[in-house]
């Protein structure tokens, strides 16, 4: 399997994931009107109608917003907003064991981050792994090969390879 992009990550999720990485999200005051116009643009909702309808099936269609493809940047902001509050420890670990320059969970460097030694990359991915549950370390490194900046093709191979980094299809759940 191919590194996944946002949209193919949110496919993925269950509801219950899918609410709890909105909710962590929101956490950032810019996210919920971000993600309301991203609804209002891809499901083509009257904000008026919008408004009126119950959370529950507003949440549905935030859910079928991550999952459309043409919202993956949409989604890959709300995944990244979420990962970098809720997974911070995972996130500082992995920049840190790769010498990444960063604050917390932020990479301070601006333009393409360069791709570290092969050996080095594996090194940081068993460390993830023997600390962190392998379906947030999958997550994450799957969202991280989605960031423009990110160009590597031994995390994506890795990501390919290695069984520890598959992600399950809970979507039904």
């Amino acid at each position: 399997m191919k590194a996944l992009k946002s949209h193919e990550l949110f496919r993925r999720m269950s509801s219950a994931e899918v609410a709890a990485i909105v909710e962590a999200a929101c956490e950032d005051d810019e996210l919920p009107e971000k993600i309301a116009g991203g609804v209002l643009t891809y499901q083509q909702i009257p904000l008026r109608r919008f408004t009126k309808l119950p959370e529950e099936t507003r949440f549905a269609y935030v859910r079928r917003t991550l999952r459309d493809k043409r919202a993956s940047e949409l989604g890959l902001y709300v995944l990244s907003a979420a990962l970098t509050r809720r997974q911070a420890a995972l996130i500082s670990s992995f920049l840190e064991v790769l010498k990444l320059s960063h604050d917390g969970p932020s990479l301070t460097t601006e333009g393409a981050i360069p791709a570290p030694a092969p050996k080095t990359l594996a090194r940081a991915v068993n460390a993830l792994l023997r600390v962190h549950d392998a379906r947030d370390v999958a997550l994450y490194l799957h969202a991280f090969t989605s960031q423009p900046d990110v160009v590597w093709p031994v995390l994506e191979r890795l990501l390919e390879s290695d069984a520890r980094l598959a992600l399950e299809d809970r979507s039904a759940s």
